[in-house]
Order: C-alpha cells, then structure tokens, then sequence
C-alpha cells in the first residue's frame, strides 16, 4: 500500500472517530431530523430524498470550511518550513495530551466546552441554510473534534503540496460526513443503532485517545518521514 493512500485511510477513519465522539453522536438523529423539518416518529419515506439533500448540503458546508482552513494554514506552513520541525514538534506534544484527555488520564478543562448549533424552527430550512449550519458545525464543535482534526492536520503538512494535503481533509470530511448521510437516508432506522453505539463511549474515547497520541509521537519523532522508507513508499 502506498505511503498517500494509507495516509488518505486513516484521515478517513479520523472522521469516523470524530462522529463518534461523545458531543457528535448523541445528537445525530435530533440534528438531523430538526434540519429537515420532520421529527423522528414522523419521518415517513417520502422525506428521504429531500431530508438526504439538506444533510448533503450541511456536509458540504462543515467540509468547505476544513479543507479551507488547511490550504489556509497550508500556505502559511510552506512560507516558514526552515520553522515547520519544530511546528510539528510542538504539534505532536499537544495531541499527545489530548489523547491522554481523551482516556481520561488527565483532564484539560477548555477541551470540555463546545457550541452546540440550535434550529429552533419547525419548518424544514432551505438548501442555503442547511449548507451554513454545516458552516456554523465547523466552528461550533471544534473544541470537541478538534483533537482528531488537528492530528490529520498534522499529518497533511508532510504532503508535498498543499493540495495533497486537502485530499486528507476531504477523506477526514467523508469520514465525518458520510455517516451524517446515512443516518438522513434511515433516519428512524439509525437512530436506534446510534443509541446503541452509545454504550461503548468509553471503548470509543479511549481508542481515539490512543489514535491521537500515536499520531503525536509519529509527529514528535518525525516518524512519518522515517517510516515510509523502510516500506520503500516514498515521501507523502
């Protein structure tokens, strides 16, 4: 397997890991179900195709805003690679305590405070406004993903370019966004299997803690240039 398409694979299953974080999915089948005006002992097959529309808009704005904040920082990062080293470095030491957030180890109190996004109409929205509450999810529960996100961040400034680091954004985003579509495809159906999902929290913490901090020592030791070499893959 080539150096590229296992990093696009493991940004891909970050974004899993983030919807299946403690803040995100619990509040899945409500976030949907008010974003597409229906509720879930209403929602009747006739509501799919719309309802799967409006949460495609939403996951379209959500991975807008990802991918451009890292061609954002993208060209920032290039202008300063003689510092970009030590910028990784420091990098992998944070997403090492956040992982040891994440597990419980430790407890780092500003990680615990998000901005949930309220629609408190009853009336299914428009398109545009499905697509800026994906927007106003970027921002909102950024403290909440924003581990995750920041480790395929960090992954993405081993790329030789800025733009084959928004292909792993854009596998972090489908990560994230295509479970958003399922559940708006069988909403009544996944909310169950989402409520399920809620008893293993704890598992699912502690591997996306485990996830982080290898991901942050990878960094640390610059092991994502290292590694590649001994499997003759090549540079990201």
């Amino acid at each position: 397997m080539e150096a590229e398409n296992l990093s696009i694979l493991i940004a891909f299953g970050a974004g899993l890991l983030s919807f299946l974080s403690p803040c995100v999915l619990p509040l899945v089948p409500a976030y949907v179900s008010h974003m597409a005006g229906t509720s879930i002992r209403q929602y009747t097959s006739s509501d799919r195709l719309v309802t799967f529309l409006h949460a495609l808009a939403f996951v379209v704005g959500f991975s807008t805003v990802f991918v451009t904040f890292w061609v954002s920082i993208g060209l920032i990062g290039f202008l300063v690679q003689d510092a970009m080293r030590y910028i990784r470095q420091g990098g992998g030491v944070i997403l090492v305590l956040m992982g040891l957030n994440l597990m419980g180890i430790i407890k780092i109190p500003f990680l615990y405070r998000d901005m949930h996004v309220e629609i408190r109409q009853r009336e299914r929205p428009s398109y545009p406004v499905s697509f800026m509450i994906g927007v106003l999810f970027a921002a909102g529960w950024t403290p909440c993903i924003g581990p995750t996100l920041g480790a395929i961040i960090g992954l993405a400034t081993y790329s030789e370019t800025v733009w084959n680091g928004a292909y792993l954004l854009i596998a972090y985003s489908a990560g994230l966004g295509i479970p958003f579509l399922g559940t708006a495809l069988a909403l009544g159906t996944a909310s169950g299997y989402l409520r399920r999902i809620n008893r293993y929290m704890p598992v699912i913490s502690i591997v996306s803690g485990i996830f982080l901090i290898v991901v942050g020592i990878l960094m640390l030791t610059n092991m994502f240039i290292i590694i590649p070499k001994y499997f003759n893959w090549g540079a990201i």
